[in-house]
């Protein structure tokens, strides 16, 4: 048995236990510097965090804040070095980062129960 990583430490994965699988020797050279969902759809896998990133790409940027905030999920935007004339500052989260951080926390179940609280919480 191997230990990979499933986010390759060549394009910055890190050398963690979360970040870590364990393999047999075809399989970790099978999987190379793909990612760990790259690599579980090649090889035939359905992973259960394709239901809930679409759903997650259907909702507008509010709802997403909105599922954040209920779980706990902070967001720093990304750093945008100033020019000549300019200072640098942060940009807000995108939406896609959003998507990509509640991936990780959420399930579709707590999604649809999120959502039908906060549509709920605004009709009162």
């Amino acid at each position: 048995m191997q230990v990979g990583h499933k986010k390759a430490y060549s394009k910055g994965g890190g050398t963690t236990l979360r970040n870590s699988v364990t393999l047999c020797w075809r399989a970790n050279k099978l999987q190379g510097t793909d990612n760990w969902d790259v690599f579980l759809k090649k090889q035939g896998v359905t992973v259960h965090v394709d239901g809930v990133k679409q759903l997650l790409k259907k909702l507008s940027l509010s709802e997403l804040k909105f599922l954040a905030a209920k779980h706990g999920v902070k967001l720093k935007g990304i750093f945008v070095e100033g020019g000549l004339f300019s200072s640098d500052y942060r940009q807000a989260p995108s939406k896609n980062q959003y998507v990509k951080a509640l991936t990780r926390v959420v399930s579709e179940n707590d999604v649809k129960s999120d959502l039908s609280e906060m549509l709920t919480s605004r009709l009162r």
